[in-house]
C-alpha cells in the first residue's frame, strides 16, 4: 500500500486550508497558545495492565503536533486571522487529539472538576498501547466508560481484519440518548466517518445499499452493480467484514431492490441467509502484518474448526504466506478440556521474558482470543511468570470482548 501521507497529500491539505486573516501580533498568538490547557504537559499516569491498551496511540498526538507545526508558522507569517478562526483551530485540535471526546459545549453544566476527571480518564486510555504495532485484544476491564464497536476492515490480503473501537459512553448518550444502540445503529452512525486509509486499510465502508431489521434478522438490500461479487476475493472480503461487524443478529439476508434474493455472480446460485455468530466463529488467530509494518491478530481467511483443541494445535504452524504463527517454534503445549475452562499446559516451563513484549502479548492474546471464538476461557499452566500485564496467570483469564483495539480516527 502506498504511503497515505506523502508530499502530495500534505501539500493538498495545506492548499485546502482557509485563507486566514489575523490582526494580532505574534506575541499575542503565542501567549494564547501557551495559556491553552491542552498545550500544558501533564504528568504520566501509572496504571496496571490497562496501560498497554489505548484508544488514541501516540502517533495521533504526533500527527496533531505536525499539523500545528505546519499551520501555526504559516498563520504567523501571513499575520492574518480572526477570533472565529482561532476557535476553529482550538476545536479541530481537540477533535484530533481525542476522537469523540466532550468539548466545552457538551459539558452542559458539569463542573470543571468533572471535566478534568474525564480528561484524566482519556489520558489513561490514550496510554493503553505502549507499542502501536501490538494492537492488543480488548478485555472487559478495558471497556469501563466505553461502548464496544466491532468492525471488519478490508486488508491488503483481500480479507477482513476484525478490529475493535471503544467509544466513550458520553458520546453514545449524545448520539443515541438513553437507548442502547445495536451494532447496526453504531455502524450507520460511525462507519462512514472512519478514516480507514489512515489506519492502514482500504476505503471500504460504508456498505452499498441499505439495511433493515426483521426481528433478529438483518436484511441488506443491494443495488444493481454493487460489485461485491466481481471476483472470489471480493465476495470473501464482503462476507468476512459483515461477520466481523454485526453482532447481536442471528443472520443476514441479501435482497435485490425488488425484494428477490440476490444472486452473487461468483457463487452462481441464489444467495441464502448467512448465519451471524457475534464473534463465536470457531476461528483461531495468527499474526497478520501489513506493508506499513502494523501487526494484527486475525483468523486465517475466516477458516473455522470443529473443536477448540484442534484450533489451538493448528496455531503452531504457519497456514500460508499471508499469516504467521504466534507460537514460537520451540514452544509446545497440550490442550486439556474440563467443564469450567480449557487448560493450555506448556510441556516445558515457558519464560515470557525470553520473548519480546509484542511476541509474548500476541501469544497470550492469540490463544485467549481463539478460546473466546468458542466461548471458552483459558487457564495457562507451566508459565514461569505468575503475573503478566496485570493478569494472574494462575487463574482463568477473562474472555476478551474483541481483537485489535484501534483509534477511532474520523474524517
Amino acid at each position: 500500500m502506498t504511503n497515505m501521507w506523502g508530499d502530495e497529500k500534505i501539500q493538498k491539505l495545506l492548499n485546502d486550508l482557509p485563507d486566514i486573516q489575523d490582526t494580532r501580533s505574534k506575541e499575542d498568538v503565542l501567549s494564547r497558545l501557551k495559556q491553552d490547557s491542552r498545550m500544558q504537559n501533564r504528568p504520566k499516569q501509572k496504571t496496571n495492565r490497562k496501560i498497554r491498551r489505548n484508544l488514541i496511540p501516540a502517533f495521533v498526538a504526533a500527527a496533531v503536533l505536525l499539523v500545528l507545526t505546519l499551520w501555526i508558522p504559516s498563520m504567523l507569517k501571513n499575520n492574518h486571522s480572526n477570533d472565529e478562526a482561532s476557535k476553529m483551530i482550538s476545536k479541530e485540535d481537540s477533535n484530533n487529539m481525542s476522537v469523540f471526546s466532550d468539548d466545552d459545549s457538551s459539558i452542559d453544566g458539569e463542573s470543571e472538576e468533572m471535566a478534568e476527571s474525564e480528561m484524566d480518564q482519556e489520558i489513561i486510555m490514550s496510554n493503553r498501547i505502549e507499542n502501536r504495532s501490538s494492537n492488543p485484544a480488548v478485555y472487559p476491564d478495558d471497556t469501563a466508560g466505553y461502548t464496544v464497536f466491532h468492525l471488519g476492515l478490508a486488508s491488503e490480503a483481500a480479507a477482513s481484519i476484525p478490529v475493535t473501537f471503544l467509544i466513550p459512553n458520553s458520546q453514545i448518550k449524545e448520539d443515541f440518548g438513553n437507548v442502547e444502540p445495536s451494532s447496526l445503529d453504531m455502524y450507520l452512525k460511525y462507519a462512514g466517518q472512519i478514516e480507514e486509509e489512515a489506519l492502514g486499510f482500504y476505503d471500504y465502508h460504508p456498505y452499498k445499499g441499505t439495511f433493515s431489521v426483521d426481528g433478529d434478522v438483518l436484511v441488506q438490500t443491494l443495488p444493481p452493480g454493487h460489485g461485491y461479487d466481481i471476483a472470489p476475493g471480493t465476495v470473501s472480503t464482503y462476507l468476512g467484514t459483515l461477520q466481523d461487524t454485526f453482532y447481536g443478529f442471528n443472520e443476514i439476508r441479501f435482497e435485490n431492490e425488488d425484494g428477490t434474493p440476490v444472486e452473487f455472480d461468483q457463487v452462481g446460485e441464489t444467495s441464502k441467509p448467512m448465519k451471524l455468530n457475534s464473534g463465536v466463529n470457531h476461528y483461531n488467530y495468527y499474526s497478520f502484518k501489513q506493508s506499513d509494518g502494523q501487526e494484527f491478530l486475525s483468523p486465517n481467511f475466516s477458516d473455522s474448526y470443529e473443536n477448540l483443541e484442534r484450533a489451538l494445535l493448528e496455531m503452531k504452524v504457519d497456514p500460508n504466506d499471508i499469516y504467521a504463527s504466534i507460537i514460537p517454534p520451540n514452544v509446545n503445549f497440550e490442550v486439556i478440556e474440563n467443564k469450567e475452562v480449557t487448560i493450555v499446559k506448556f510441556l516445558e516451563t515457558l519464560d515470557l521474558l525470553s520473548m519480546t513484549e509484542i511476541e509474548a502479548n500476541q501469544l497470550i492474546d492469540g490463544i485467549v482470543l481463539t478460546a473466546a471464538s468458542f466461548d471458552r476461557q483459558i487457564q495457562f499452566e507451566n508459565i514461569l511468570q505468575a503475573e503478566w500485564n496485570g493478569f494472574n496467570l494462575n487463574e482463568p483469564l477473562p474472555i476478551p470482548v474483541g481483537p485489535n483495539v484501534m483509534p477511532l480516527l474520523v474524517k
